[in-house]
C-alpha cells in the first residue's frame, strides 16, 4: 500500500509540474482592437447647379392713376427654373452649419381675364412673368453619414414683369418692370454624398419677392400692390472642394 501511496503523490506531482510549465510557456495575447468607422465629413467649400419646377401667385389691383375703379387680380404663373449656387459647410459632430447663395433663370408665367362693370364691361387681360430670383441664406443639418436632412431661410431677392392690357389687343398698355425686388425664402431638403467629392440634393423652397407698385399719369394707370410668391422644387449635384480627414466613431 505504502508503494501504492508513494506512485500516486509521484504522479500528481508530474502532472502540476507539466502544468504549471504549459502556463509558463504560453505566449500573452493582446486583446483584440475596438473596431472603429469612419463617417463622412460635411466641412468644405462646394459649387453646384440644379433644375427644377416652379409654380406661384401674382396678386395686385389695377386702379385708375387717381386710384379709381379697382380691379383685382391673381394669376398662378408655373414653368421650369434652373440655377446654380455655392456654400460652405461646417460639421460639429453631427451637426451641420452652413451658409449658401444660389441664382435660379425661370420661365414661370401666366396671364387672364378680368372684368371690370363700374363703368360699363371692360375685360382687361393682366400677366406675370418672372425672369430670375436669388438668395442669400443660413443652412441648419443634421447629418447620418452620407446623408444630410437640411432647413435653409435668408434673403431673397427677384425680378419680374407684369403686363396690364385690353382683352384682344396684342399689345399691353404698360408693363411694369421690377427690378432686384427684396422678399425673403425658406425651405427644406436632403443631401446624399454620393462620392468623396461629390454630392446630390432635392430641395423644396418657398419664396416671397413682396410688392411693388407704380403710377403711370401716361396711361391713366396704377398699380396698388403687385405681390409675387413662389414654391418650387429642385434637384441638383455639387462638387466639394478638398478632401477633409473623415469624422471617426469608435462602437
Amino acid at each position: 500500500m505504502k508503494k501504492i501511496a508513494l506512485a500516486a503523490t509521484a504522479f500528481l506531482l508530474g502532472t502540476a509540474s507539466a502544468s504549471a510549465a504549459d502556463l509558463a510557456a504560453r505566449p500573452y495575447t493582446k486583446a483584440p482592437p475596438v473596431p472603429v468607422a469612419t463617417i463622412y465629413n460635411w466641412t468644405g467649400f462646394y459649387l453646384g447647379a440644379d433644375v427644377g419646377y416652379g409654380w406661384g401667385r401674382s396678386t395686385g389691383t389695377l386702379t385708375t392713376a387717381a386710384g379709381l375703379l379697382p380691379i383685382p387680380y391673381s394669376v398662378n404663373p408655373s414653368g421650369v427654373i434652373g440655377g446654380g449656387f455655392l456654400g460652405y459647410n461646417y460639421q460639429i459632430s453631427n451637426v451641420v452649419l452652413g451658409v449658401e447663395a444660389d441664382w435660379q433663370a425661370s420661365d414661370l408665367n401666366k396671364s387672364g381675364n378680368f372684368v371690370l362693370t363700374a363703368v360699363g364691361p371692360t375685360t382687361y387681360t393682366i400677366g406675370t412673368k418672372i425672369k430670375d430670383y436669388g438668395s442669400v441664406r443660413g443652412r441648419l443639418g443634421v447629418a447620418v453619414d452620407r446623408w444630410l436632412v437640411f432647413g435653409t431661410g435668408g434673403f431673397a431677392w427677384g425680378r419680374w414683369d407684369t403686363s396690364y392690357g385690353f382683352a384682344g389687343v396684342a399689345t399691353p398698355f404698360v408693363i411694369d418692370s421690377v427690378s432686384s425686388h427684396a422678399g425673403w425664402t425658406a425651405g427644406a431638403g436632403v443631401e446624399y454624398a454620393f462620392a468623396d467629392n461629390w454630392l446630390g440634393r432635392v430641395e423644396y423652397r418657398y419664396t416671397d419677392l413682396g410688392k411693388a407698385s407704380f403710377v403711370s399719369a401716361a396711361t391713366n394707370s396704377a398699380e396698388l400692390g403687385n405681390r409675387v410668391t413662389i414654391n418650387d422644387v429642385r434637384v441638383g449635384i455639387a462638387y466639394k472642394f478638398g478632401a477633409p480627414a473623415p469624422v471617426v466613431a469608435k462602437y
